[in-house]
């Protein structure tokens, strides 16, 4: 069997598969975060390995764990969350999520001095606050005794590379969600280096995805109870490991990964850049083949937020009510619901919201209409347990949806690549 980890941003969760990339076991193990004033979101990279081993705890005591079984490891993670590490590759404060917007101010200097276009050409993104450029540029403006003592950028899945190999390695996938790699030539940009004041020598080695980085010590095996030896391969970026593991690999496919957060990854078969469209390019985990990935960050929060706060009945015995609008904008404070009348539950609501972000969904597929068509979507996540969810998204987008069988794709997909190396 292989071992596959899907580190994110509020869970992580851990995965025993066999050598056909059939799901034998699962457990997981929140990731702690913290919150801060002003738009700051951090987590200390001390979570991120402590909610792998407690997650293997939990999946050790759910089955006939054999340590011998254990043939090779991959992790999917999280993308562009980092934590600076000194010298001896201990960190010099707490890590800087992907949420965190404390690089704002710089990255609007830096866009008036550059022009926009300048690093989405480079890099598949725009510089907002939440850039790791942006952020290193606040770090040594702000925290100039951290940023002087900086010898090595990690990100989640290099550090939890070393942790289990003692080595920094990563793919490119999730490289690229760092804006510090060249999405066209495959390596790291000299020039955004320059720009952050970041050495290349602090950041870890890019390796094909599927390639062995290292091999797992003495010391993580006793803390995980796998064999020592056996190989780890990079892995890669979260979205982009549950498109592999739910088969949207092919020209056309479309992941829609419906979590806190939903996510829409098309496969194409080069880089396309389609400036300010809210569409990011990069390379794929596979060879020859590339993603554009959207971002729909009023996703699964409005659904769930509903279910917490509007009582929702059986809707077996509820119509549905198109009247009423729900304007998905939550996160932006912008949220609204309108057109209700006494007669409405709680269930027309939870309807309209679906319905909202369906329609969300096809406002951004009609962007791509001219340049690539999108033959299917593939919806993968939590909400594919809302069983109106996956017919209200056919029905709004005229798109096939497909559920794949397995609803862990992330960790198959890590798995996958691991099960090529093992």
């Amino acid at each position: 069997m292989v071992l596959a980890f899907d580190s994110g941003t509020t869970n992580t969760k851990a995965f025993l598969f066999s050598r056909d990339a059939e799901l034998v076991a699962s457990a997981s193990h929140p990731t702690g975060i913290i919150h801060r004033s002003s738009g700051m979101v951090e987590q200390k990279a001390e979570y991120w390995w402590d909610a792998i081993v407690k997650s293997v705890e939990k999946l050790r005591g759910c089955v006939n764990w054999q340590k011998k079984d254990i043939e090779a490891i991959g992790i999917s993670s999280q993308g562009g969350t980092f934590v600076p590490l000194d010298e001896r590759f201990k960190p010099l404060r707490p890590g800087i999520t992907w949420m965190d917007n404390r690089g704002a101010t710089v990255s609007e200097r830096l866009n008036r001095t550059y022009g926009r276009d300048y690093f989405y050409t480079r890099t598949g993104h725009y510089l907002g606050g939440w850039s790791p450029p942006s952020i290193c540029l606040y770090l040594r403006e702000i925290e100039p005794s951290v940023f002087s003592r900086v010898r090595r950028l990690s990100f989640v899945a290099d550090y939890l590379n070393y942790k289990l190999t003692d080595s920094f390695f990563l793919d490119a996938t999730s490289a690229q969600m760092s804006c510090f790699f060249n999405i066209v030539k495959g390596y790291w940009d000299k020039r955004m280096l320059s720009l952050a004041g970041i050495d290349e020598g602090f950041l870890p080695v890019v390796i094909p995805a599927d390639s062995v980085g290292g091999r797992v010590t003495e010391k993580a095996a006793g803390e995980l109870d796998v064999p020592a030896g056996i190989p780890v391969v990079a892995g890669g970026h979260d979205q982009y490991c549950a498109s592999l593991g739910a088969d949207a690999v092919n020209k056309g496919d479309c992941l829609l990964s419906c979590g806190t957060a939903w996510a829409l990854l098309v496969t194409t078969d080069e880089t396309v850049f389609i400036p300010e469209s809210g569409w990011f390019p990069g390379r794929h985990l596979q060879e020859k083949r590339y993603g554009l990935m959207a971002a729909i960050s009023n996703g699964g929060v409005i659904l769930d937020w509903i279910k917490e706060n509007i009582r929702i009945g059986d809707f077996s015995k509820t119509g549905k009510n198109t009247a009423i609008k729900v304007i998905p904008d939550f996160m932006q404070e912008k949220g609204a619901i309108t057109n209700i009348s006494l007669s409405d539950t709680g269930n027309e609501i939870y309807y309209a919201a679906m319905k909202s972000l369906a329609l969300t969904v096809k406002q951004r597929l009609e962007v791509l209409q001219d340049r690539i068509e999108v033959k299917r979507l593939l919806m993968v996540g939590g909400g594919t347990r809302d069983k109106m969810l996956p017919s209200i998204v056919k029905n709004e987008t005229g798109i096939e949806v497909v559920l794949p069988e397995i609803s862990e794709s992330a960790g198959r997909g890590a798995a996958l690549l691991a099960i090529q190396k093992r």
